[in-house]
C-alpha cells in the first residue's frame, strides 16, 4: 500500500478578483453498493466491483469489510468515477455482508456503503449423470443420438459432455438447469463395440465422475437389408407373420391394426383396429383378408373395405385358417374354435376346456387340428364334430400343428408338467412318437422336401428331426426360439427368429449361413416371397425385407400356416 503524506485539510486558491480565499476539501462520496456474485463457494476467489465519485475530482482509494471482523487494507489510487475491482475468498461457509469505504488523497474518508449479502457454501460437485439413454446397436457411418441429465446438490446449472469410446470426446454443452436433459449425436466410422460415457461440470468448474458405460455395437454396412418399414414403436410386441397375397401385397399386423405393404416397402393402406393384431392374417384366393384383433375377427377386401366383423367372447390370438370351401376357422380365448361362412355368419363353434391361442391347421381330408390350454390337441370334422383328442399333459400355447405328406400331425407344447414337448400323431389320433426338447415349444414346425421336421424351442435350439423321431442335428441360437416358426426354402436354407434379436439363416446341414441383427426380439415367423425375399417383423417395431437366395420349398409344410397366404391348409398353395 502506498503511503501519501497528509496535506492540510484547508487549501488556498487565488481568486480572480485579486484576493485570497480558502476552500474546504470535501471527502469522497459514499461508494456504490458492491456488485458481484451473491452465491459463492468457500476457498474460491471471486471478483466484486464498486465505483466512488469524489466531489473534488481527487483520486480515491477503497477498502472492503468482507466480514464483521475482517477489513482489507486500502487499495491503490484510482481516478474518481473509475470502477474498482475487488477480489476475495472466504475460508468458512456462512452469510456475509460486504461493504466498501473510500478515502481521497487528503485522507478524508467516506461513510461505509450499503452492504451486498453474499452466501458462501461448501463446494459440491455435480452428481454423476444419470444412465445414458440411446441405441444399443447401430450401423457404421450413421448418426446416433444419446441423452442424459445431471443434478447438482446446490441446484445450480450444469454442462454435460460425452466420451464416445473411439477416442473422441464432445465439447461441453451449454449450461442447463440442474436435472435437465442434454442430447448429443455421434457417428462411428468403424464397426466395433463402443462404451459411451458422460460427465457433468458446474459453473465453478466442479466436475462429476464419469458415468458407467452405455454400450453400442456398431455393425458394418448392411448388405442384406432391402428395406425396412416402421409399423410400431420400439418395444412393441410384434408376433404377426406376414402373409403375401396373390397380387404380391404383404399383409402384416401391428400393435394397432393391419398394414398392406408393397414389395418396395411403401404402405398401400392401413386398417386401424384400436388393438393389437397379435396373430397372422390369412388371405383367401380371391384376396379376402381375415385376421383377429382384440376380441374381433375381421374380413376385409384387398382394397381395405370391411366385409364383416364378428365379436367373440375373448381375445383372438389365433391365426385364421381357410378351408377349401372358403370356411374360416379361428380360435378365441373364450375357449372356442369358430367356423365362419364366407358371409361372416357362424357355421359352428366347438367348445374346448380352455383358451385357444393355437392356430388351426387343415389336413387334405378337411380335418381341422388345433391345440388348447386344456392340454389337448383336437381333431375336428368339417361339420364341427369331434374326431379325436389327445391329452399331452401340458398347455398347447400358440403352437400350431402342421401336417406331413402321409397325414402325420406334428405339434409342440409347453413342458411345465411333462418332460416331453413335441408330438407326432397318426391321422386316427394314435401317438406315433414324442420327443423331449429342453424347453417349451410355442412355434410351429416346418417340413422340408426330404421329410425333415424343423422346430424351434425355448431352450435356444432349432431341432432337425427325422420322420422316425431321431435327431438329425441341433443348432443353438443366442436366445429362445419360442414363437418364431422356421421357414424352409427351395435351396434348403432355414430361416427363423430368436429372442436374441437375430434372424438366422441356417444351411440344411445345420451350419450357420448368416444371421441378421435387429433391435428387438423376433417373435414373428418369416415369410418368403416368390423372389426369395425374406419378410418378418421385429419387436423394434419394423417390418424387414432381406435378400434371400430362393423361394419357398415345394414341401408338405414349408412354413408357418403352410403357404405364403397363411391359409393353414394342405393344398393351400405355396
Amino acid at each position: 500500500m502506498t503511503t501519501t503524506k497528509a496535506l492540510p485539510a484547508i487549501v488556498c486558491v487565488v481568486m480572480l478578483v485579486g484576493g485570497l480565499a480558502c476552500k474546504r476539501n470535501e471527502p469522497p462520496g459514499v461508494p456504490a453498493v458492491p456488485t458481484g456474485p451473491t452465491y459463492c463457494f468457500r476457498d474460491t476467489t471471486y471478483t466484486f466491483k464498486t465505483v466512488v465519485n469524489d466531489p473534488d475530482g481527487d483520486s480515491v482509494s477503497v477498502r472492503v469489510r468482507w466480514t464483521y471482523s475482517s477489513v482489507s487494507g486500502w487499495s491503490g489510487w484510482v481516478a474518481s468515477g473509475e470502477t474498482v475491482l475487488l477480489t476475495h475468498y472466504w475460508l468458512d461457509a456462512g452469510t456475509y455482508h460486504v461493504s466498501v469505504q473510500a478515502r481521497d488523497q487528503r485522507l478524508n474518508t467516506s461513510d461505509w456503503s450499503d452492504t451486498l449479502e453474499v452466501q458462501v457454501v461448501t463446494r459440491y460437485s455435480p452428481g454423476m449423470p444419470h444412465d445414458i439413454v440411446g441405441p444399443a446397436r447401430g450401423g457404421q457411418d450413421s448418426s446416433y443420438t444419446f441423452s442424459t441429465s445431471a443434478s447438482h446438490p446446490d441446484g445450480i446449472t450444469v454442462a454435460i459432455r460425452f466420451a464416445w469410446g473411439d477416442g473422441d470426446t464432445s465439447d461441453w454443452s451449454a449450461f442447463v438447469t440442474s436435472g435437465e436433459s442434454v442430447a448429443m449425436s455421434h457417428v462411428w466410422t468403424a464397426p466395433d463395440t463402443y462404451a459411451v460415457t458422460a460427465q457433468a461440470r458446474d459453473t465453478g468448474g466442479g466436475r462429476s465422475l464419469w458415468t458407467l458405460p452405455h454400450t453400442i455395437v456398431i455393425r458394418p454396412p448392411d448388405t442384406l437389408r432391402i428395406w425396412r418399414l416402421r409399423l410400431a414403436d420400439s418395444g412393441s410386441v410384434m408376433r404377426s407373420s406376414p402373409a403375401i397375397g396373390p397380387d404380391g401385397i404383404i399383409y402384416v399386423g401391428s400393435d394397432s391394426g393391419l398394414y398392406a405393404v408393397n414389395t418396395d416397402g411403401a404402405v398401400e393402406w392401413y386398417f386401424p383396429t384400436g388393438a393389437s393384431v397379435g396373430a397372422s392374417p390369412a388371405v383367401a384366393p380371391a384376396n379376402m383378408i381375415y385376421f383377429g384383433s382384440g376380441n374381433v375377427v375381421y374380413a376385409l377386401t384387398h382394397s381395405q373395405k370391411l366385409v364383416w366383423r364378428y365379436t367373440t367372447g375373448g381375445s383372438v390370438s389365433s391365426s385364421p385358417a381357410i378351408g377349401a370351401d372358403g370356411t374360416v376357422y379361428v380360435g378365441s380365448s373364450d375357449d372356442r374354435l369358430y367356423a365362419f361362412n364366407v358371409d361372416g355368419t357362424v357355421k359352428w363353434s366347438y367348445l374346448t376346456g380352455s383358451n385357444i391361442t393355437s392356430s388351426p391347421s387343415i389336413a387334405a381330408d378337411g380335418t381341422i387340428y388345433v391345440g388348447s390350454y386344456d392340454d389337448h390337441i383336437y381333431a375336428l370334422n368339417p361339420d364341427g364334430t369331434l374326431k379325436w383328442s389327445y391329452d399331452v399333459d401340458d398347455n398347447i400355447n400358440r403352437a400350431s400343428p402342421c401336417v406331413g405328406a402321409d397325414g402325420t400331425v406334428y405339434c409342440g407344447a409347453d413342458r411345465n408338467r411333462s418332460a416331453l414337448s413335441f408330438y407326432a400323431f397318426s391321422p386316427d389320433g394314435t401317438l406315433k412318437w414324442s420327443y423331449a426338447t429342453g424347453g417349451d415349444i410355442r412355434s410351429s414346425p416346418a417340413i422340408a422336401s426330404d421329410g425333415t421336421i424343423y422346430v424351434g424351442s425355448g431352450d435356444y435350439s432349432l431341432y432337425a428331426l427325422n420322420p422316425d423321431s431321431t435327431l438329425k442335428w441341433c443348432f443353438r441360437a443366442g436366445g429362445r426360439i419360442l414363437y418364431s416358426s422356421p421357414a424352409v426354402c427351395a435351396d434348403g436354407t432355414i430361416y427363423f427368429g430368436s429372442y436374441d434379436d437375430f434372424l438366422y439363416a441356417v444351411n440344411s446341414n445345420g451350419t450357420l449361413k448368416w444371421r441378421y441383427e435387429t433391435e428387438g426380439n423376433i417373435y414373428s415367423s418369416p415369410s418368403i416371397g416368390p423372389d426369395g425375399t425374406v419378410y418378418f417383423t421385429s419387436n423394434d417395431g419394423y417390418l424387414y425385407a432381406l435378400k434371400g437366395t430362393s423361394p419357398l420349398a415345394d414341401s408338405p409344410w414349408p412354413k408357418f400356416h403352410h403357404d405364403l397366404r397363411n391359409t393353414g391348409r394342405v393344398g393351400g398353395g405355396r
